[in-house]
């Protein structure tokens, strides 16, 4: 969960202490007494959340992400929507008629559905749409045909970047879900004619098909969870609830989101020791959408207490839970204009008493982390409140309820915290607690981590998983911090033991991202890493280590090496700077040769002209880049 790049009152008191996945079922009324919690709407609270490349390898990211985008209200009062849903009503009300009465199959009905039901984006026309066909079949006749609908296959060779909602076939199947969301009646149907008189002749065998077990199962996919987890959410039974509880056990990733928001939708205290505890479990690269959410709507005070009245399980996961939140948040706005960190849409200082309160009575990895993240935090945006650029009172009240603690956080974290923190360090071999340590030690930069650190890089001999990979360059990252170039060597060997670069440079030079699941992306992962370490040392006896990765087949690596490229030799004395500075003209990525342009530019190559007016003329994407060149050396 590391650092991957509403209003609420006073909580109610706990009247007994539940151990973690208690759950109280409580069936929702009609009319909702208002709640001392209220949640932060999901799509508002992670609207600005900037997604990092490993969620962008998440199944359903493409439509999650365009889900979140505010898209106009649709007026269907005006002329032409009164028109086309009343053309609509026409031909869904005599499908709906041969279903009931006519003998009509649920196939054939399924199939002249669909385009019917291909009027615009989702996102927009549900709220239209849903109450428009339910109420043309309340009876629930269409229930078959909605799950047939909802069983047909997508395109299969849609573009990388394509919504498949947004394709006629996948939006029927998302209207098809949400409608499911209307029909609260457990066992139903499956027939070629279900539901009204029989037609003579037809056959009355039924097969029985249980509507929220099949949302159940819906809200685990990623490309379905979205519209699954809001159709529960409206059933709002007892049956519901145990299907999205089910669900956020088995969930992950986008779909893990969406339970985690339907959840909080439902305003179900009950369910509040599930999500703190599991709530970060299998959302690797998305934790902003499930942390900003429940700190946004659970009261985390409640489970970091210093009486032992709560499982510490529950208060760890609360104190990471937090962290994630003030991790989002830790850029200060510049103008009130701009969007309010969400850190600030909950109770701030209420949590950050409590979160250190119980560090100091409990100190472990958790708390540690959670305290530093606090500290950098609150040192921020006190530093920019003094100077007057912060002025926003949703702001600067919350941080003057924090400042007695600040002393007394930075020397605990300076003493204690970093204790733990380097136990933890030393003694376990656990990545979960192991990557927050190192960063928080890197941070500090306390240099009795660097033993432990180069001696990490030294022991490894070949590359595991992605995960492997990401914590060996998390752990590149935080040598760097430390800032003893001691660590260049180990670094260096690294890839001569596990990254077959004479292979990776024979290859073509590819010019899109490495596909999700190539074998070759933990070896881009720590090459890309130690490149970019050699770059931050400045070191010029790495030089040749950089610019044979600019012969790397994969966009990643090339374009780290040619940021390190720069640092190494800004001023461009080596005879080999240039010339591998003119060859990344031609690179097949576009962000490669534009920041080969300003590379050009800074080095004042004028034998690289020709190949820039080039790139002006030929490459639209790089063509600004290359024209600036051009300007600076006086060509244009």
């Amino acid at each position: 969960m590391f650092d991957t790049h509403p209003e609420q009152t006073e909580p109610t008191k706990q009247s007994d202490t539940r151990e973690p996945g208690f759950l109280h079922i409580e069936e929702k009324q009609e009319e909702v007494t208002k709640k001392q919690v209220v949640p932060v709407s999901p799509s508002q609270a992670a609207l600005n959340i900037a997604v990092s490349p490993r969620a962008l390898e998440r199944a359903g990211t493409v439509e999650h992400l365009a889900a979140r985008r505010p898209t106009p209200e649709l007026d269907s009062n005006t002329p032409e929507i009164k028109q086309r849903l009343n053309e609509l009503r026409i031909k869904v009300t005599r499908l709906v008629t041969g279903v009931r009465w006519g003998g009509e199959s649920v196939e054939e009905t399924a199939q002249q559905l669909i385009p019917l039901l291909n009027v615009g984006p989702v996102q927009q026309w549900k709220a239209v749409l849903i109450p428009f066909l339910y109420e043309i079949d309340r009876s629930g006749n269409m229930i078959p045909v909605w799950q047939k609908i909802i069983e047909s296959e997508e395109p299969q060779d849609l573009p990388t970047n394509t919504n498949p909602a947004e394709t006629a076939t996948g939006r029927a199947k998302r209207f098809a879900i949400l409608m499911l969301g209307n029909y609260k009646m457990g066992n139903l149907s499956e027939q070629e004619k279900p539901i009204g008189f029989a037609a003579p002749g037809t056959s009355s065998s039924k097969a029985k098909v249980n509507v929220t077990r099949l949302l159940g199962q819906l809200a685990t996919e990623p490309n379905t969870s979205l519209y699954a987890t809001q159709a529960l959410v409206r059933h709002a039974t007892a049956d519901a609830m145990q299907a999205l509880i089910s669900a956020l056990t088995k969930a992950e990733g986008w779909a893990k989101v969406d339970v985690v928001e339907a959840c909080l939708e439902l305003r179900q205290e009950g369910f509040y020791d599930l999500l703190v505890v599991r709530g970060l479990e299998g959302v690797a690269g998305l934790e902003s959408y499930v942390a900003i959410p429940i700190y946004c709507s659970i009261p985390l005070e409640r489970y970091l207490r210093v009486d032992n009245s709560v499982p510490r399980s529950l208060s760890q996961q609360a104190a990471l839970l937090f962290a994630q939140v003030l991790h989002d948040s830790m850029t200060p706005p510049r103008t009130d204009a701009d969007t309010l960190p969400a850190v600030f849409k909950g109770p701030l200082a209420t949590v950050a008493h409590a979160l250190f309160a119980y560090a100091r009575s409990f100190p472990d990895w958790q708390s540690a982390y959670a305290v530093h993240r606090l500290g950098t935090f609150l040192g921020r945006y006190w530093a920019e409140i003094s100077r007057g650029v912060v002025q926003d009172s949703h702001i600067t009240e919350p941080i003057y309820k924090c400042l007695t603690m600040m002393p007394e956080v930075e020397r605990w974290i300076d003493g204690p915290g970093r204790d733990v923190l380097l136990t933890i360090l030393n003694e376990t071999r656990e990545d979960e607690a192991l990557v927050p340590a190192i960063k928080v030690l890197g941070e500090l930069r306390d240099p009795r981590a660097f033993p432990r650190l180069t001696a990490t890089i030294e022991a490894i001999k070949e590359l595991g998983t992605r995960e492997h990979a990401l914590y060996i360059s998390t752990v590149c990252d935080m040598l760097v911090r430390l800032g003893d170039r001691r660590a260049v060597q180990p670094m260096l060997q690294l890839i001569e033991r596990v990254v077959d670069i004479n292979r990776r440079v024979a290859l073509a030079k590819r010019r899109d991202n490495l596909p999700s699941g190539d074998a070759d992306i933990p070896g881009s992962i720590v090459y890309a890493a130690v490149i970019r370490a050699c770059g931050q040392f400045g070191q010029r006896s790495t030089l040749g280590n950089v610019t044979r990765a600019m012969h790397d087949f994969d966009p990643y690596v090339r374009t780290q090496a040619i940021e390190a490229l720069k640092r190494i030799d800004s001023s461009g004395e080596d005879a080999s700077s240039h010339r591998v500075a003119r060859e990344a003209l031609s690179d097949p990525r576009d962000v490669v040769v534009r920041l080969a342009c300003y590379l050009i530019a800074q080095y004042r190559d004028v034998d690289a002209l020709p190949e820039l007016q080039h790139i002006v003329e030929t490459r639209p994407d790089a063509a600004p880049a290359a024209y600036e060149a051009l300007r600076q050396m006086g060509q244009v």
